[in-house]
């Protein structure tokens, strides 16, 4: 197969791995022309990609260097959670549980945010965006057991954060 005829299998495949995966690392939905360059980058290095790793792998690992990259050039501070995975169930909130989820979401994502780079790394990965150690590992270039470790460590500094009493179901549902 070509590279060009690979490149757009790839980005019919897994456009929207990639635009999720930079939307939480980012805090943004603004990060179509990343995922683009993102794209452009595994084009132009396509020789060099091994197949030792799934490409969507490859490619996450392209898009986080290129939001790394982006993060440090512009010298923000970047929230890294937008939209998080529901916490309650969509049916039967009142108003009032609508103000309560907003500021519990506000809340989970200062605290993201304020965890250690390769912490909140690991918990977006593993925990919001569901990838296997195995996955994280490759796009993180770590060992595996360095994954489990640390996404074992970042979810207790997590658990800490959230100390607070209407954080407690949370919590609980995490150490199941």
């Amino acid at each position: 197969m070509k590279k060009e005829e690979r490149i757009i299998q790839w980005f019919t495949l897994y456009h929207n791995d990639i635009y999720n995966f930079l939307i939480y690392y980012l805090g943004t939905k603004d990060v179509e022309d990343m995922v683009q360059e993102a794209f452009i980058k595994g084009f132009q290095n396509i020789d060099q990609f091994e197949q030792r790793a799934d490409p969507k792998t490859w490619l996450i690992s392209i898009a986080r260097n290129i939001a790394i990259d982006h993060m440090r050039k512009t010298k923000r501070q970047f929230a890294l959670v937008d939209q998080l995975k529901s916490i309650f169930s969509e049916k039967s909130k009142l108003p009032h549980d609508w103000v309560l989820e907003d500021e519990r979401k506000k809340e989970l994502y200062k605290a993201i945010n304020e965890l250690k780079t390769s912490y909140r790394d690991v918990v977006i990965l593993r925990g919001i965006l569901d990838f296997t150690p195995e996955e994280t590992s490759q796009i993180l270039k770590w060992k595996i057991d360095k994954v489990n470790i640390t996404y074992f460590r970042s979810v207790q500094s997590l658990k800490k954060k959230l100390t607070s009493e209407k954080w407690s179901d949370y919590i609980d549902a995490v150490n199941r």
